[in-house]
């Protein structure tokens, strides 16, 4: 109840809001995602720029702000949530969340556009539900892989504005920041396909301990939500090594520029990883994540994804019958570093928009749609 009550006052309280706030509004459906609009909500707020900032997490790190251009709004109540995004008013709502407008979050008439920000490199076709981004108007796309498939699926109805990518930019000028370890990060995606449910993450871990390597393992935000069970069961299985970590904090930043080497199987975590620390990436070779479940496993499109294209771009992959040799994959790492570097910042150049402005120019392109 008193979720309830304390959802609906914030709900009045953003109806009294003034309009000058509404040009902009931001909705994160919690603070695992807060993260991705930090950094442009920052600038946009150095730039004077009126803001309205809606959350479903009562911990949201917005919440804590205090700036005269920022109002923030914690609902967090579930029916209530569902008659805001029925009767939202505002010019431009920002999010980085699918399935709007498809049962659970509906689309209001009083919203003029509703935006989308990538907060991973994965495809929209494949990785996601069929209809997942149907009711999107504009995408802020990250690379020119993002804006084809975006204009293959959706032809000319979408607006599409190339802007980059600017976590990455995040994650670069904070490498200085932090001391690189000996840690090796296992960054697994989510889901069904997910190497969780793989007999090789588990031989690939008990490897890595045997061979004294240190490891955080850091499952995907929503893995804690649909496979609880799963991440316990490996925890309990490798307590007996002390160099095995369960990683959960919220923001990545500490544990991605801190740690030596990034294992993963279809994460976007890996180019992300490798181009901000301009470091290979090593590809648990297993089926690729597919959640259209009118793409089957043989599609060629499948192929053209973003994620396929940088497998053997930004690092390497990862055979189940190579898992022992794993240490001498690491050390030629080590030894041929500045090949990769070279290859890392090449594939960068060639597929990413507006490199080391990515962040200005989002948030340009955010002004430019308030006029």
């Amino acid at each position: 109840m008193n979720n309830f009550i304390k959802s609906l006052k914030n709900l009045r309280k953003l109806n009294q809001i003034e309009n000058k706030f509404k040009n902009i509004i931001f909705f994160s459906e919690s603070n695992d995602y807060s993260f991705f609009f930090k950094s442009l909500i920052d600038l946009l707020l150095k730039k004077n720029i009126k803001i309205t900032y809606v959350t479903a997490d009562n911990k949201d790190l917005f919440l804590n702000y205090k700036n005269q251009n920022l109002k923030t709004i914690c609902i967090s109540n579930f029916f209530l949530l569902q008659y805001f995004f029925s009767n939202i008013k505002c010019n431009n709502l920002i999010l980085t969340m699918p399935d709007l407008g498809n049962g659970i979050i509906n689309k209001s008439p009083f919203c003029k556009n509703y935006i989308y920000i990538f907060h991973s490199l994965i495809s929209i076709t494949v990785a996601y539900k069929e209809n997942s981004f149907d009711n999107y108007d504009i995408f802020f796309s990250p690379t020119t892989v993002h804006t084809k498939e975006i204009k293959s699926k959706f032809g000319i109805s979408k607006t599409i504005i190339d802007v980059g990518y600017p976590k990455i930019e995040d994650l670069k000028k904070n490498v200085e920041s932090y001391s690189e370890g000996d840690d090796i990060l296992i960054a697994p995606t989510w889901g069904i396909d997910s190497s969780l449910y793989s007999q090789n993450l588990i031989n690939l871990i008990q490897t890595l301990a045997e061979k004294k390597f240190k490891i955080q393992f850091r499952p995907h935000p929503m893995s804690f939500n649909k496979d609880r069970k799963i991440i316990e069961d490996i925890v309990e299985k490798f307590k007996w090594y002390s160099e095995f970590k369960l990683n959960t904090e919220v923001d990545n930043i500490k544990v991605f520029l801190s740690s030596k080497f990034l294992i993963t199987d279809w994460s976007g975590a890996a180019i992300e990883f490798s181009l901000a620390k301009e470091k290979p990436s090593l590809f648990i070779n297993t089926n690729q994540r597919i959640r259209n479940n009118k793409i089957k496993k043989n599609n060629k499109i499948l192929q053209t994804t973003f994620e396929y294209l940088c497998r053997n771009e930004i690092g390497v992959i990862l055979d189940k019958n190579k898992i022992e040799n794993i240490d001498n994959i690491f050390k030629e790492f080590d030894l041929n570093s500045d090949f990769y570097k070279k290859k890392i910042l090449s594939f960068k150049r060639k597929y990413f928009f507006n490199n080391e402005s990515s962040l200005e120019r989002s948030a340009l392109k955010l002004i430019e749609l308030t006029n």
